[in-house]
């Protein structure tokens, strides 16, 4: 005992000696003098209640053991709390009884205060990590398993059971977010990694929230004793809320600022305590010419004229605003160019929170038009009253009655009206115009308008004068005549004059009528000219064209018949060739024809157009050479409309071709799509209703045109090209291609600077569009033959070319040259299998009138109609019922004879025509 390091005591006999090791002499403290050999229950009455049970325990020969036992004691003079672990053996004597007990004891006062404070930080830090408004989570190891999180973590990842989880499991978007590679960066290098304002999708919505957060993080590298990083302290701020809050507030100080700057006639502008620029609205700008970012921190008397700086006005009127709560008036401010207006306004104090000045707002309108007004009313009221004063007829004001006249100024005794005793038209009107007169004034009186007769009047001498009489109501605010103002002048003298003057008339109206319709047949000669020119224009470049494709076609089947005849059979190819060419033109100038008036057949479907341009540009760059640069700025999405995609493509490369051919020299071209909103002027102005469409834009750098090619450039036939070189009908056919879809052409163009083509199509909204069959699947439509077809066709040669397609087929054919005989046949219920008719009939009925006839009858009878002419506008094509299909003239009879096997097969999907020309048409 007395060797052993650790404190030790023990009690002996029933006065519980006391004795101890030098281990223990520390503790007793001021009773160590006196310590040794005094009775246990004196030495430590103190601590006697805490060691009694254990040492009764230890003499009934028990031993026993405590830890961190709390012992009240008084070793210092003062109380305190100690805590101790101890244990307690009984000792025996020498006869075997025990004696004494043997007690190891150990102060943990300091540890157990130390782990009580620690349990009080920590549940302080526990406390914190709980109700702390950061999200936080320890993760620990390399695969950054997930240990702790606090409420806000939780919320932040949507709740979800991730304790004991690898991250990448628990919560795996924080692998296609980034995150995880940022946390592998921080555990490999130990650095900490702090992301401020970043994103962070949870994938799941919560009350109050969607499940995108922005957030302000911290990865905190954790290390061990060694140095070596073994977890990540998590923490961090949902700053969703604050963003949300910061963007409405911009939003509303951006709404704030708009409104602000829409009030464009009135100046508002702020100031701060000293009397400098904090504000400074558009309207400031207009009125005063100024830029707000050219006067903030200006003091406000950069405002005022000279004389009121010297004055300081500026610092007065701030003065006076702050003692009366505001002030207006009116005065006159300069401009930033010197010059000067009258301005309207006010001067208002801006408080604080508190009620206390925080600056001044002044709001004023510029008023120099009103003030200029104002002065020239006077100014004109001035002038009134001289001319008034020159006058050379009678001024008067007249009761509502009429029957007092007050003089305002009188010209000469003549025409003196003046009688305030009412019976001056006894006096003045002659008898034989008093009837007239008074009739025109009670008409006057009775419906509140002017007044002006002329009449008679008798003079004392008895000579008869012609008086004048003007007069117009002044009325109250109820509408009601209040007075009557009125002029007299004597006339007399002018209606001598008249009287001579009718008299010349009588002899000169039939010479002016003669004139008049003599100019009038002129005029009409003049329209009637006008209107040939332009039809012999059109005419004449049709007949141009069509000659030289008819001449193609007439020669080659002459030289056709030629060889025919003569047995010579070799090289004949060549001449069909030829016609068939010539056929083919034709047909491509009469699509040309109905694009130019908007009566071609399209097949529109749902076409993004920037996706059309991208795909047109390998063979935009062959097709206009290596000498011109072509450069896209195309929509990013939303573009689609719905039109013929071969016709927008045509469209398209006809443009671009134009372009090249003006940038002989090289240049650059730039096409460029836009959706932009029409309303207001700019639609009317383009002719369209208001909406959204889609602008695609070609723009050259080229020669340009002047103003009088741009008001024929949309004209059939009309070309700056040298002959040969343009039809004249490329504008014309893209112009009418373009209003037909329900769009709009726009040309901008300067001369020696180039030309810009802007084409407007309706925005389209609806679903794609379905991938149409091909027409030429010949595989998928099985060839059929002996079935009834009834032919409607008014042009026998027509009918009878359809008739041996048909009959070649196999087909019974059963002719009707109208519509009246095609429904006598139908009547008859002789059964069809198919009907081919005409749109266009000759007679009362069309051929889609026929169509609905013959399918009151036969529901599935299918239906072919040809038609050179507007397919859809004739027959409805918007709305064919299924088994109807539509061919348009001209066609091949191998295109007859597929569409015939496919209706008949019962082939019922949609069908678009093929385009017609593909060939590149020139424009002006």
């Amino acid at each position: 005992m007395l060797n052993s390091p650790e404190s030790m005591y023990l009690v002996w006999g029933p006065e519980l000696i006391f004795l101890f090791n030098d281990a223990y002499a520390p503790i007793l403290g001021p009773r160590l003098d006196h310590a040794m050999g005094a009775p246990l229950r004196s030495l430590w009455a103190d601590a006697w209640p805490a060691v009694r049970e254990p040492i009764e325990r230890a003499f009934a020969g028990q031993g026993s053991r405590f830890e961190n036992v709390p012992v009240a004691m008084n070793r210092y003079g003062a109380p305190e709390d100690t805590w101790w672990t101890f244990s307690f053996s009984p000792l025996h004597g020498e006869d075997e009884q025990v004696a004494g007990a043997f007690c190891v004891t150990k102060e943990v006062t300091g540890m157990v205060v130390a782990q009580d404070r620690l349990a009080r930080e920590n549940e302080r830090l526990i406390a914190l990590f709980e109700k702390s408004p950061l999200f936080m989570a320890f993760l620990t190891g390399p695969e950054h398993r997930i240990e702790l999180v606090n409420p806000g973590y939780a919320s932040l990842i949507g709740h979800r059971e991730v304790l004991g989880r690898p991250i990448v499991e628990a919560l795996p978007e924080v692998l296609d977010q980034g995150y995880l590679h940022l946390l592998d960066e921080v555990y490999r290098t130990g650095e900490p990694y702090i992301g401020r304002k970043v994103a962070y999708d949870s994938g799941i919505a919560q009350a109050g929230s969607g499940p995108c957060h922005i957030v302000d993080v911290v990865f905190q590298p954790c290390k061990d004793d060694a140095g070596r990083v073994n977890g990540i302290f998590v923490q961090g701020l949902d700053l969703t809320p604050q963003v949300a809050l910061e963007r409405h507030l911009s939003l509303t100080e951006a709404r704030h600022r708009q409104i602000m700057d829409s009030a464009r006639d009135y100046a508002i502008i702020a100031f701060d305590m000293d009397g400098l620029v904090t504000l400074w609205n558009r309207g400031a700008e207009e009125i005063l010419g100024w830029h707000e970012s050219q006067v903030l921190g200006q003091h406000g008397e950069v405002l005022y004229l000279d004389d009121d700086r010297q004055a300081g006005r500026f610092r007065y009127n701030m003065e006076q605003a702050q003692q009366r709560g505001g002030l207006s008036g009116e005065r006159w401010l300069r401009r930033r160019d010197g010059g000067r207006f009258w301005a309207h306004g006010s001067m208002t104090v801006l408080r604080g929170h508190e009620g206390e000045a925080v600056g001044y707002v002044v709001v004023f309108r510029d008023r120099t038009a009103e003030r200029h007004a104002s002065e020239a009313l006077v100014q004109s009221e001035r002038r009134l009253g001289a001319l008034v004063s020159a006058a050379t007829q009678s001024l008067y004001s007249i009761s509502s009655d009429w029957q007092q006249v007050d003089l305002i100024y009188g010209q000469g005794e003549a025409i003196d009206l003046h009688d305030p005793s009412g019976t001056w038209r006894e006096r003045l009107i002659h008898p034989g115009d008093r009837e007239a007169v008074d009739a025109a004034i009670e008409a006057a009186r009775d419906t509140g308008s002017a007044l002006e007769v002329e009449h008679r009047t008798l003079l004392d001498d008895g000579a008869v004068r012609w008086l004048q009489m003007r007069a117009v109501p002044l009325l109250d605010e109820q509408g009601r005549v209040k007075e009557w103002f009125g002029a007299a002048a004597d006339i007399t003298d002018r209606r001598i004059a008249q009287q001579r003057l009718q008299q010349l008339t009588l002899t000169l109206e039939e010479r002016v009528q003669a004139r008049t319709a003599e100019l009038m047949a002129m005029e009409e000669r003049l329209r009637q000219s006008q209107k040939m020119e332009s039809l012999g224009q059109l005419t004449g470049g049709i007949a141009h064209d069509f000659n030289n494709m008819l001449t193609a076609v007439s020669m080659g089947l002459e030289l056709l018949e030629l060889r025919i005849g003569q047995g010579r059979t070799e090289g004949l190819e060549r001449y069909l060739e030829m016609a068939r060419g010539g056929a083919d033109r034709a047909a491509a100038l009469t699509q040309r024809l109905l694009a130019f008036s908007r009566r071609q057949t399209l097949a529109p479907s749902s076409v993004q157009v920037s996706s059309l341009v991208s795909g047109m540009l390998d063979i935009l760059s062959r097709s206009i050479g290596p000498s011109i640069e072509i450069e896209t700025r195309l929509q990013d999405g939303g573009d689609d409309v719905l039109v013929d995609a071969p016709q927008l493509e045509n469209a398209l490369l006809n443009l671009c071709i134009n372009a090249r051919d003006a940038m002989p020299e090289g240049g650059t071209l730039v096409i460029s799509t836009e959706v932009e909103a029409l309303a207001g002027p700019r639609s009317e102005q383009l002719g369209l209703p208001a909406g959204t469409y889609v602008r695609l834009s070609v723009c050259d750098t080229g020669t340009g045109m002047d103003a009088s090619v741009l008001d024929k450039v949309f004209e059939p036939f009309f070309t700056t090209k040298p002959i040969g070189q343009g039809t004249g009908l490329g504008l014309s056919m893209i112009y009418g291609f373009t209003r037909q879809s329900g769009g709009q052409v726009d040309v901008e163009s300067t001369p020696g600077q180039g030309t810009t083509i802007h084409l407007y199509l309706p925005q389209f909204n609806g679903p794609p569009s379905v991938d149409v069959q091909p027409l030429y699947d010949t595989e998928s439509t099985p060839v059929m033959s002996g079935r009834a077809v009834l032919l409607v066709e008014d042009e026998a040669s027509i009918r009878a070319l359809v008739r041996d397609v048909l009959c070649a087929q196999g087909h019974r054919v059963t002719e009707a040259a109208n519509g009246s005989e095609a429904l006598a046949l139908l009547a008859t219920g002789q059964p069809f299998d198919l009907l081919v008719t005409d749109v266009g009939l000759t007679g009362t009925l069309n051929g889609r009138q026929v169509a609905d006839a013959g399918r009151q009858t036969r529901p599935a009878l299918p239906v072919l109609f040809i038609t050179g002419y507007a397919a859809f506008a004739a027959v409805g094509g918007e709305h064919l019922e299924q088994g109807m299909e539509i061919l348009t003239k001209p066609f091949s009879a191998a295109e007859l004879e597929r569409r015939v096997d496919r209706l008949l097969a019962g082939d019922l999907r949609s069908y678009c025509a093929p385009t017609a020309e593909a060939a590149v048409t020139k424009m002006v």
